[in-house]
């Protein structure tokens, strides 16, 4: 597959090629067959199917797939931060949450949020990123999803890997287990073996895992909410229509009896749009 970057790009293929080289000794990532330095670069081909479209399809083979990107993702957790980007911070997931509160709310439901309901979104805002960022920290891809993973022989491959950087230990793995491809099928004990399988890799208490990653979700989707309701303001297509829905009900799903998150609920079930039905 040839790849071509432009100048302005220069930056984006640097962070490519020397992630792929601090990953490629733990993870299947694709082979870089030339590269000129200049912005052209021939890369192995992974073929059409990605793996969300597998699981999707193929029923039978979810559980032996699911495991080895459950591998896979414990794998890179694992190995040291090359330093090609910054942690997340505070700044980064607040912006996250705040352009899906616009979107969401300004953008399809067509009214902004009262000051009193902008003051409840910013207090469960700042409550859980302050909550998960005191979350161990390991290696991240920052979208370990099945769109960016493939079926490689006997491995689960990964592409689009340029943004890794540390951030909260369960991050990949809530984007791998939830993510818009498997919200029609991912159960509560599928979720549970994989978050178990990716603790024992990790050699951490499987009870931490699973205590952390609702928080870390709830971050993901909230903010992949807001993504899918721009996309539909802006005329993106259908597809993201019919996912805002099941993602805003795991949003929904996922908020707890903690006065912030309450406070919040109370905001999202009288403003949610009523083009969204939960």
């Amino acid at each position: 597959m040839a790849v071509l970057y432009p100048p302005e790009e220069a930056d984006a293929r640097r962070r490519w090629v020397a992630a792929r080289a601090a990953l490629e000794t733990v993870v299947r990532v694709p082979a870089l067959l030339a590269d000129d330095e200049e912005g052209a670069q021939i890369v192995e081909d992974l073929g059409p199917t990605d793996l969300a479209a597998r699981l999707t399809e193929n029923p039978g083979e979810r559980e032996r797939w699911l495991d080895r990107a459950v591998d896979a993702a414990a794998a890179l957790a694992g190995l040291p931060d090359p330093g090609l980007n910054p942690p997340f911070d505070a700044a980064l997931f607040r912006r996250e949450l705040d352009l899906s509160r616009e979107a969401i709310f300004d953008m399809l439901g067509g009214r902004p949020l009262s000051a009193g309901e902008r003051a409840a979104h910013d207090e469960w805002a700042d409550a859980l990123v302050a909550e998960v960022l005191t979350h161990p920290r390991a290696l991240c891809h920052r979208d370990f999803h099945g769109n960016n993973l493939f079926v490689a022989g006997e491995r689960v491959a990964i592409i689009d890997f340029q943004d890794l950087r540390l951030g909260p230990d369960t991050y990949d793995l809530a984007s791998l287990l939830w993510e818009r491809t498997t919200l029609a099928w991912m159960s509560g004990a599928t979720a549970e073996r994989a978050e178990a399988r990716f603790a024992r890799a990790r050699g951490v208490d499987p009870a931490g895992i699973a205590a952390r990653l609702p928080r870390v979700l709830l971050q993901r989707a909230w903010k992949a909410s807001g993504t899918f309701a721009r996309a539909v303001v802006l005329g993106r297509g259908d597809a993201y229509r019919r996912y805002l829905p099941a993602e805003l009900a795991l949003v929904r799903r996922l908020l707890t009896d903690a006065p912030a998150d309450q406070e919040f609920t109370a905001v999202l079930d009288s403003r949610r749009p009523q083009s969204v039905k939960l």
